[in-house]
């Protein structure tokens, strides 16, 4: 994945020179200006006091990435983790960020700077032009304007029309990279668009209001990132296999399904306030489920012809395709209870624990009537339920992600579920 990484990021850039090495003073002062207030950022955020803040920060984020993309020894990753943690992540309803302008001991050219800063969102971002050895101009496909940033490092590895999603600063006059970003093929535009439209949607919907694009990006920055880091994942190894003539052409089709695949797995399994607390997949078991289903979609698709949402329209059909497809796989009942007790056996818990766990999973699928096309994401949810009330913190969902071959987010969505149905304690 790396060679879809953006060129650079935390401060490590050329600096402020042009192409001819000439210094504008007042330019490097506001460079400089910058390095220093990130420095002092960095060393508030790594404070002892938001050790905790971090560990479930640490959790909330990583639980959103495919389970074989989740390193947290990945520096890259763990970079990108950190600036969020700093902007995007609230404590209290305040940012990292937001806690460090009330400090004291800050210029006024720094508290300035914060402010601008406070408003900082990644983004998804096209590369429309490059000049001067140094000045990229962006278009931010997502909020609808044009800004330009320099690195001289970036403009000499990527090209016009490549897309970038990540988080830019302003220095004052000019603006930079906050830190590492990621790096599709401008093919890829309208793939990105239409999901974070759809996701939008129904975020606004649960909602019950239609806000802003930068609350949006705030709030939603960790599925953003895990969205389009997959989408980087599947373009590699399309790349890697592909002959020179396929990587200068359209993506597979079969990567673009892959993809939609993975979002669309996450969206029918994400419960919805007004689908009273179900998944879409829940709600789609019953008529009346899948009237109501058949409603929010009409209305999203509705909301969207009227918001003015960047890209094409809206097509919701594949999102009822998936429903239908999804549920009509078959059943797995007795596949579940195989893996929960091969998977708690293998853990080494004793026969009264497993046979807890199995009752717990048909007092489960009694009620709930749950979908089966991935058995090993409900053992594996099953098994979390079940360490989480033993207070077992050795078991987590990314080791469980990893034993099932599932994600870490669809786990953590079967658990909700079962823990809202049988009203079991915990988060």
């Amino acid at each position: 994945m790396s060679d879809k990484q953006s060129p650079h990021g935390n401060g490590e850039n050329s600096g402020p020179c042009g192409n001819n090495n000439i210094v504008d003073i007042n330019q490097y002062r506001s460079w400089r200006r910058g390095q220093h207030l990130r420095m002092k950022l960095v060393e508030f955020a790594d404070n002892d006091i938001f050790a905790r803040e971090i560990e479930v920060a640490h959790e909330i984020y990583f639980a959103v990435l495919d389970s074989d993309l989740a390193d947290d020894k990945d520096d890259f990753l763990m970079e990108r983790f950190f600036e969020w943690f700093i902007f995007d992540y609230r404590l209290g309803g305040k940012s990292v960020l937001e806690y460090f302008s009330l400090a004291g001991g800050l210029a006024r050219e720094e508290k300035a700077l914060l402010e601008k800063w406070k408003r900082a969102r990644c983004s998804v971002y096209q590369v429309k032009k490059l000049a001067g050895g140094a000045e990229l101009t962006l278009r931010d496909l997502v909020r609808g304007k044009n800004i330009k940033v320099r690195d001289r490092q970036a403009v000499s590895e990527i090209t016009p029309g490549d897309l970038l999603y990540i988080r830019i600063l302003s220095l004052g006059e000019e603006n930079e990279f906050s830190t590492g970003g990621l790096i599709l093929p401008g093919c890829f535009e309208s793939y990105i668009l239409d999901r974070i439209k759809v996701d939008a949607e129904f975020y606004w919907t649960k909602k019950n209001r239609r806000g802003s694009w930068d609350a949006y990006l705030r709030e939603r920055a960790h599925i953003l990132n895990a969205m389009v880091t997959k989408m980087v994942t599947l373009w590699s190894l399309h790349d890697e296999s592909a002959q020179p003539a396929e990587v200068a052409a359209k993506p597979e089709q079969s990567m673009a399904d892959n993809f939609l695949d993975y979002f669309y797995d996450r969206w029918v399994n994400e419960p919805m306030a007004l689908l009273k607390g179900k998944t879409p997949l829940e709600a789609y078991e019953t008529k009346s489920g899948r009237k109501k289903l058949q409603e929010l979609l009409s209305k999203l698709q509705q909301g969207d012809a009227k918001s003015g949402s960047p890209g094409s329209p809206i097509d919701l059909f594949p999102l009822w395709r998936k429903l239908s497809s999804t549920a009509a796989s078959g059943t797995g009942d007795g596949r579940v209870d195989s893996l929960i007790r091969d998977g708690l056996q293998k853990m080494g818990y004793q026969s009264p624990q497993v046979k807890r766990a199995v009752e717990l999973w048909h007092q489960y699928s009694s009620l709930a009537r749950p979908t089966f096309r991935k058995p090993g994401a409900w053992a594996a949810a099953v098994i979390y339920a079940l360490a989480r009330a033993q207070g077992d913190d050795e078991i987590n969902r990314n080791i469980l992600a990893q034993m099932f071959n599932v994600s870490a987010a669809t786990i953590s969505n079967n658990y909700n579920s079962i823990r809202r149905t049988l009203h079991l304690e915990g988060k």
